[in-house]
C-alpha cells in the first residue's frame, strides 16, 4: 500500500491547502452576495471567470502535462522545462501586447462593451497567472506539495483579503469604481503576489532552446489544448450562454443563481482538484507493467469511494451549508437553486473519474484521441444548452454537465480498454456510486429536517459510518508496494 499512502499523503497536502484556500475563497460568496447591488452583478462576475478560464488553457496550450510527460521520456527536466516556460513567456507577451492595442474590441469580446478597465484587470491576473503555471508544475513534479500549498495559500489570502476591504469599506480613491472591478482588482493584486514569489523559479531558464524538442513537444501538447477547451465548455460555457441567451436581465439573474448554487459543490471540486494535483507527477513516473496497471485500478476505487462519501455527507446537510454562507434571501427564491446542488456534485464525481480514465491517453501518446472525446462532449454541451437553456434555464446546464461527464467516461473507459487495458473493477465502482444516491435518498424518506437538530445530526452521522463501513468492506486486495 505504500503508493496508496504516499499518493494520499501528497493529496492530503495539496487537498489541504486547497480545502482551506477553496474555503476561504468560498467566503467571498458572503461579500459578494451582500455588496454587490444585485443578482445580476454576481452573475457578471461568473461570466467573467468563466471567460478566463477560456483564456488560460488557450495560452497554456498543454504544457503541462507535455512537461511531466517529456520528463518520463527521459529528456533532461531543465531543459524542458525552460523550453516550455521561454515559449509561454513569448506567447503571454504577444497576446497581451495585442489585447492592449485592441483594448476596445477586447472589451466587447469579454462581453461588456465600454468596461475597458474590466480587460486591464483580466489581463494583468491572467498574465501572472499564465507565467505561474509551470514554475507551479515543477514543484508538483519535484514533491515539494507544501511550497506549493503555502504559495496558493498566500494568493488566496491576498484575494479574500482584498474582495472584503474593497467591498466593505471602499477607501476614498476606489469608491467611484464598479465593485465587479474592485473584485477583478483583488484577483490581479493575489496573482501579482504568487508571481513574485515563485518569480525566482519562472525566470530560472538559462538552458538553450532546442527547436527540435520544442517541435515534439509542441505535436504532443497541442491536441491537450482542444482536451482543456472542451473542459472548459462543459464546465464554465453554461454561464456565458445563460447571459447571452435569455432576455433582458433574467440571464443575469440566473447565472447568478445557478453561480452561487454551484458553489456548495466545492468540496467535492476541492478534493478532484487536490487529487489531480498530486496524481499527475504520480502517473508519468510509474512504470508500465501489470502491477503499474492494478495500481491505477486501485487509486480509481479509492477516489470514487471518497468522492462518493463527500456526496453523502454534503446532501445530508445542503440546506444547512447553504443558509450559512448565503444571506441573501433572494438567492432562495429561485427553488431550483438547491435542486442543481447534486446534479452538480455527481457531475464532478464523473469529471474526477474521466481524469483518472484519461491516462492511457497520456501515457500512450494518443492526445488526439483525448481532444475527439473532449470536442464530442463539448459539442454535446454546446447543442443542448442552446436547445434547452431558453426553455428550462440553468437546469438544462446543470443536467448537461452531468450528462456529457458521463458520456464522456463511458468513451474513455471504452476506448482505454483498447489502447490501455488497466483492470478497473466497474461493478464495484457503479455499486459505490448507487449506494451513495441511496443514502441521499434514504435520508430524504426519513425527513430528518421535521426532526430534533440532535437526532437528525444522529442519524445522519451514524449512516455516514454505515456508507465508509461499505467503501471499506467492498475494497480491492492491493498492492504491497
Amino acid at each position: 500500500m505504500s503508493f496508496i499512502k504516499k499518493l494520499a499523503s501528497q493529496t492530503a497536502i495539496y487537498g489541504l491547502s486547497s480545502m482551506l484556500g477553496r474555503f476561504i475563497n468560498f467566503l467571498l460568496v458572503i461579500p459578494h452576495t451582500q455588496y454587490l447591488k444585485s443578482v445580476g452583478s454576481y452573475g457578471d462576475i461568473t461570466a467573467i471567470f468563466a471567460f478566463i478560464a477560456f483564456l488560460n488553457i488557450i495560452l497554456t496550450y498543454g504544457m503541462e502535462t507535455t512537461y511531466f510527460n517529456f520528463i518520463r521520456k527521459g529528456y533532461q527536466p531543465n531543459k524542458v522545462y525552460a523550453i516550455a516556460q521561454k515559449s509561454i513567456i513569448t506567447s503571454t507577451l504577444i497576446f497581451s501586447l495585442f489585447a492592449v492595442l485592441f483594448i476596445n474590441q477586447s472589451a466587447v469580446i469579454l462581453g461588456f462593451p465600454g468596461q475597458v478597465d474590466f480587460v486591464y484587470c483580466c489581463l494583468i491576473f491572467l498574465f501572472f497567472d499564465t507565467l505561474s503555471m509551470l514554475p507551479y508544475a515543477k514543484l508538483r513534479q519535484e514533491e515539494k506539495p507544501l511550497k506549493f500549498a503555502l504559495i496558493k495559500l498566500a494568493n488566496i489570502a491576498v484575494n479574500v483579503s482584498l474582495n472584503y476591504y474593497f467591498l466593505a469599506h471602499k477607501p476614498g480613491s476606489l469608491k467611484t469604481l464598479n465593485p465587479v472591478t474592485l473584485i477583478l482588482i483583488a484577483n490581479a493584486a493575489a496573482s501579482m503576489v504568487s508571481f513574485a514569489i515563485l518569480a525566482p523559479m519562472a525566470f530560472k531558464i538559462n538552458e538553450t532552446f532546442d527547436k527540435k524538442i520544442f517541435k515534439e513537444m509542441f505535436a504532443y501538447a497541442w491536441p491537450l489544448i482542444f482536451v482543456g477547451l472542451a473542459g472548459i465548455v462543459n464546465e464554465t460555457l453554461d454561464r456565458n450562454l445563460l447571459i447571452r441567451m435569455l432576455p433582458d436581465d433574467e440571464g443575469s439573474y440566473q447565472n447568478g443563481i445557478y453561480g452561487a448554487f454551484y458553489k456548495l459543490t466545492m468540496v467535492m471540486t476541492m478534493f478532484v482538484q487536490a487529487y489531480k494535483f498530486a496524481a499527475e507527477p504520480f502517473f508519468f513516473k510509474q512504470k508500465e507493467d501489470s502491477d503499474t496497471l492494478k495500481k491505477y485500478a486501485d487509486l480509481m476505487y479509492w477516489f470514487v469511494g471518497v468522492c462518493t462519501f463527500i456526496f453523502v455527507a454534503c446532501m445530508y446537510f445542503i440546506t444547512d451549508l447553504a443558509h450559512l454562507f448565503i444571506h441573501n434571501k433572494s438567492y432562495f427564491e429561485d427553488s431550483n437553486g438547491l435542486y442543481v446542488v447534486p446534479i452538480l456534485l455527481l457531475a464532478n464525481l464523473f469529471l474526477g473519474i474521466y481524469y483518472n480514465l484519461s491516462v492511457w491517453y497520456r501515457l500512450t501518446n494518443n492526445t488526439k484521441i483525448g481532444a475527439m472525446i473532449g470536442i464530442g462532449g463539448a459539442i454535446i454541451t454546446i447543442i443542448g444548452n442552446v436547445i434547452f437553456i431558453p426553455i428550462f434555464g440553468f437546469l438544462a446546464c446543470a443536467w448537461l454537465t452531468l450528462i456529457v461527464y458521463f458520456l464522456m467516461c463511458i468513451a474513455a473507459y471504452l476506448l482505454g480498454h483498447k489502447y490501455f487495458r488497466i483492470p478497473y473493477q466497474v461493478v464495484k465502482l457503479l455499486t459505490l456510486i448507487v449506494i451513495a444516491i441511496g443514502f441521499w435518498q434514504f435520508n430524504t424518506i426519513l425527513h430528518t429536517q421535521n426532526m430534533v437538530i440532535w437526532q437528525a445530526v444522529g442519524i445522519k452521522l451514524l449512516l455516514l459510518i454505515l456508507f465508509m463501513l461499505i467503501i471499506w468492506l467492498l475494497q480491492p486486495k492491493l498492492k504491497k508496494a
